[in-house]
């Protein structure tokens, strides 16, 4: 997500840091710049005044597949920016207005709000467009729907679907729960898996990226501590992947209000789900009898400032029943003066919500869902989503062959990372841990099941749910808790973090309820945990506390909906997300399409600059200090390119914008002579193969005709400094060693070595192709290829001694009509990456700062012999017969025709 701002917000430009997320430009700067970064402005917020038709242009030709809004501040400008952008701007809406009695920073905050919300419905809006509605209406048979997951909010789901008389099928890798033994838990997910017991409050599900609460403290790096070390990791920080590293700073990235509203729609979707869970109560009593149904919650406080937070969040909520003294407390409840008395326990309350032993409920779920035509196929693992050439769902992979249906629900948890690959949902997903135990609810017996909040305590959140032993039936209560992250791991059953949580839990049930953990230590092991096993359950958490809703077309018309990610409310909101999931279907709308659509909180890593001189300042990008011009020498530019024709419109730029820039020129025929002299002759083979190959096809004549069109008639560049088969020898060396270029593009080299790269100065590749995604050769070809037409692009970026891996300056996308091929979108990519390259390096010349961003994803690599006659043949057939760009030519005349 990123904000551009031209009008003024002081209270978020205050420091030495600005917001990643936020780029400030004065409206006396050149806005065409920010409107056409890399990363792409999703929403302009501004005054109105300084936009121009010119301006809207330029915002909306780059990435323009991707939907962008407008905050104005003078609504009076809304009309003429509506008819400047032709239906091409999802939405266009007037600054939040000021109420008196709130502050200038808390009105900016509310701006960003606006704008943040802005940014979630455009993207929930675009992927409803992009999803058909119920593609089978009319049709005599049932609508069929297959659900990934046999989880609680699968099974949720399911349920409300076959009650509406969908045919569904439900896969799960595991087996059948109802007929799994105790050691068996390992082979199950989170919901089987876990111990037998489930809570809803209105607080179940919630948001941790809060800074300065009362009732959560220092979260901020919560998940780069051990929790030996008072933080939430049980996996070592050390050992975090990259994935893992990429999830921590994305938790770590949102912003203080940014927290705050994901928490406010968190407890939105808590609440309605409560409401639904009401209802379901009501109008199927038999799936909560015999389930160790109990209602309301005690809440148990070790400090009076959390105590007292959490009164009046449960007010705000309408969930508190009972706020009474510590003393009234105590006389209701005497078992647990000793904890008071300890300094354990400052006070309690009673709130709205339930438990159910969930093992009971979900047998009592599938054998609802069964009686009403529904199927379950158990020890079946899906792997993958299979797509049409367009990118339309087609059926799921699985190990028992392809899944098709009409509609499909996708709720992997967190095993479901690769599954997830290729969807806005991928990495988002990973997992944090609780743990369980039980001991024997003993007389006088606890009636209703509780939660106890210890702020700063290993175990900071316990929930203790009143159960019967399943293979006992004795009376227990059942403790679970904790926040151990794993990542995409599970934890060694050794592990001395994991070990501290449970002693901690242990401590909790001391604490509490002595006499009963007397007695449990006292049975042995088996007593506590049953079996001898410790059992936990991996939580599938998102980095923004928010839940998943993402929708993908299929072919045959319908969609595929995949959910999860709820952290700790996964039962809570289960009933929530099974009617968002109806509702879409169906072509309603739910406020789960908007508030848990996976872009919110995808946030700008942060940037590098590169400058000739000290930046002047972090919010406006000038060139100027205290009003006056600051005098530049000539800038020192080098460019290494080839002698293709791409490569003489370059040299005519560059001739134009900073004549005298030294120039080394690495021809076609002398990279292949080199590459023979080394003995690579096979990559020789291939680069001389695709040379024949786009002369036979005329693509060579194509290519030199459309640059020499752009270069004026009788021009003629001056003779390169240096003509060498490679870059990478001494007279090069030599050469800018003396020459000490402050900047050099590179355009159609061979991989340049570290000697070079240290002589250089800051060195700008111009890759034809979507970094991080598609490095090496070719990358338009394999984008078209892999069916991703928005993955047609050029890349600017930072030359390092990693292959295509630098920090990335800049992207630029090629308008794609219905008559192109991969040709046309290639020379296309490369004149749009040629004139952007000549605007940054003039940007430099003049003292401005260049932003560049990290690339964060692996992408794949591709060689020369990688493209093939057999993939260009297919290729081929896909943009000529399958109608690859078709889409994009008629969505364009439609755009134009409005």
């Amino acid at each position: 997500m990123k904000f551009l701002v031209t009008t003024s917000l002081p209270s978020f430009h205050v420091g030495s840091k600005p917001p990643t997320y936020i780029h400030f430009s004065h409206v006396s700067s050149d806005l065409s710049i920010p409107l056409t970064s890399p990363q792409s402005v999703d929403v302009w917020i501004c005054n109105g005044d300084e936009v121009t038709g010119y301006h809207m242009d330029r915002w909306l030709s780059q990435a323009s597949h991707i939907p962008k809004s407008m905050l104005v501040q003078d609504a009076t400008n809304i009309p003429r920016l509506q008819e400047f952008a032709k239906g091409r701007v999802a939405e266009i809406a007037a600054f939040p207005k000021r109420e008196p009695a709130i502050s200038a920073s808390e009105w900016e905050e509310s701006i960003l709000r606006d704008a943040e919300m802005l940014y979630a419905r455009a993207r929930a809006n675009a992927a409803s467009q992009q999803a058909s509605v119920n593609g089978t209406k009319g049709h005599a048979r049932k609508t069929s729907v297959v659900l990934v997951g046999a989880g609680i909010m699968n099974l949720m789901t399911a349920q409300l679907l076959v009650d509406r008389g969908y045919h569904v099928r439900v896969v799960d890798q595991g087996p059948d729960p109802r007929s799994t033994q105790p050691g068996d838990w390992t082979c199950l997910g989170v919901t089987s898996g876990g111990h037998n017991a489930r809570m809803f409050t209105n607080t179940e599900a919630d948001n941790y990226n809060e800074q300065h609460s009362e009732l959560y403290q220092d979260m901020q790096s919560i998940f780069r501590k051990s929790v030996r070390d008072g933080g939430w990791s049980v996996k070592n920080p050390k050992e975090f992947s990259a994935a893992e590293h990429a999830w921590v700073e994305a938790f770590e990235r949102v912003p203080p209000w940014m927290a705050a509203t994901f928490k406010k729609n968190i407890h939105e979707v808590n609440r309605e789900a409560g409401k639904l869970w009401r209802e379901l109560i009501n109008s199927a009593p038999h799936l909560f009898e015999d389930v160790g149904f109990h209602d309301d919650i005690i809440r148990l406080y070790v400090e009076s400032v959390a105590l007292d937070k959490s009164v009046e969040l449960h007010k705000n909520l309408g969930a508190l029943l009972k706020d009474p003294s510590p003393q009234e407390f105590l006389t209701a409840h005497p078992r647990f003066r000793p904890a008071a008395e300890s300094d354990h326990l400052a006070g309690g309350l009673i709130v709205d919500g339930f438990t159910v032993n969930v093992h009971l409920f979900v047998a009592k779920l599938i054998n609802h869902i069964t009686a009403l035509g529904g199927e379950f196929v158990w020890d079946c693992k899906v792997e993958g989503i299979q797509r049409s050439p367009s990118g339309e769902v087609t059926a799921l992979k699985s190990q028992k062959g392809n899944l098709e249906a009409d509609h499909y629900v996708v709720s992997p948890g967190t095993t479901g990372s690769a599954l997830l690959h290729g969807t806005a949902s991928e990495n988002l997903v990973q997992g944090v841990l609780g743990i369980w135990l039980q001991i024997p609810n003993l007389e006088p017996q606890l009636r209703n099941s509780m939660k106890i909040h210890r702020r700063g305590h290993k175990v900071e959140d316990i929930n203790v749910t009143v159960a019967k032993d399943q293979q006992t039936g004795e009376d227990i209560l059942i403790f679970g808790g904790g926040y151990g992250y794993v990542g995409l791991d599970r934890p060694a059953h050794d592990s001395p973090d994991l070990n501290a949580l449970y002693d901690e839990l242990e401590e909790v049930a001391r604490i509490y309820f002595p006499q009963a953990y007397a007695a449990a230590k006292k049975r042995g092991p088996t007593a506590m945990y049953p079996g001898g096993h410790r059992k936990y359950c991996v939580r599938p958490f998102t980095p923004t506390g928010l839940g998943l809703f993402e929708k993908i077309p299929t072919a045959g018309g319908g969609q595929l909906i995949i959910t999860g990610g709820n952290n700790t409310g996964g039962f809570a909101q289960a009933p929530a997300i099974a009617r968002a999931v109806l509702r879409s279907f169906l072509g309603e709308h739910d406020p789960i399409h908007v508030l848990f659509h996976p872009d919110r909180g995808k946030l700008p890593p942060a940037v590098t600059y590169r400058s000739r001189t000290p930046s002047p300042s972090p919010i406006l990008g000038s060139s100027s200090l205290n009003g006056k011009s600051q005098q530049q020498t000539p800038l020192k530019l080098l460019l290494l390119c080839s002698d293709g024709p791409n490569h003489r419109y370059l040299r005519y730029r560059l001739d134009q914008a900073f004549p005298g820039y030294r120039c080394i020129v690495e021809p076609n025929a002398g990279q292949i002579r080199h590459l023979v002299s080394k003995g690579r002759t096979l990559d020789a083979y291939w680069q001389r193969y695709h040379g024949l190959r786009r002369q036979l096809l005329g693509h060579s004549r194509q290519r030199s005709a459309h640059f020499d069109k752009l270069i004026r008639a009788g021009h003629v560049s001056p003779p390169p400094d240096l003509v060498v088969d490679t870059v990478n020898c001494a007279a090069v060396w030599d050469a800018v060693e003396r020459w000490q270029p402050e900047i050099t593009i590179v355009s159609g080299t061979k991989f340049i070595g570290k000697k070079l790269i240290a002589r250089a100065g800051l060195m700008i590749n111009l890759h034809t192709g979507h970094l991080p995604e598609y490095k090496g050769n070719h990358c338009i070809f394999f984008a078209l290829y892999d069916g991703q037409v928005d993955k047609v692009a050029s890349t600017l970026h930072q030359l390092t001694s990693t292959l295509d891996g630098g920090d990335v300056l800049d992207r630029v996308f090629p308008v794609v009509e219905a008559g192109d091929n991969e040709e046309t979108l290639y020379t296309k990519c490369l004149e749009m990456s040629i004139d952007r390259v000549v605007e940054h390096v003039a940007r430099f010349a003049k003292g401005e700062r260049l932003e560049f961003v990290p690339q964060r994803a692996q992408g794949r690599t591709f060689r020369h012999s990688d493209r093939t006659p057999g993939k260009e043949l297919w290729l081929w057939w896909r943009l000529n017969v399958g109608g690859l760009l078709s889409k994009a030519g008629s969505g364009k005349e439609e755009a134009e025709s409005e």
